[in-house]
């Protein structure tokens, strides 16, 4: 291994080859031979192959969160608007609450 090929271009490059990239490409901008990159990909393929799916997964993951977020927002905003139109309803049940008379007028 050449001392540029730091372990994240080691896994990055296994990366790129997972995604389609033409291995004849890759270990001629690592100036590396094939058997060197078959020694990466049984070394440092699996963990290559765990990021991808973390990444995945982290997508989904960011989709769910924005999704959610925006559903809360929603409803906070739909109960803000609730609680202005209907103030004078709950002043009066508070009222009627503090004297045991609960019944609506």
């Amino acid at each position: 291994m050449k001392p540029n090929n730091t372990p994240t271009k080691i896994i990055s490059s296994i990366q790129d080859f997972y995604n389609g990239r033409d291995p004849e490409e890759i270990y001629t901008a690592l100036e590396i031979d094939k058997d060197c990159f078959d020694s990466w990909i049984r070394d440092f393929g699996s963990i290559a192959n765990e990021l991808l799916e973390l990444g995945d997964e982290n997508e989904t993951l960011r989709t769910m969160f924005t999704n959610l977020s925006l559903v809360n927002q929603s409803l906070r905003n739909s109960l803000d608007a609730l609680t202005r139109t209907d103030s004078k309803i709950f002043e009066l049940l508070l009222k009627k609450r503090g004297t045991g008379n609960l019944r609506f007028p």
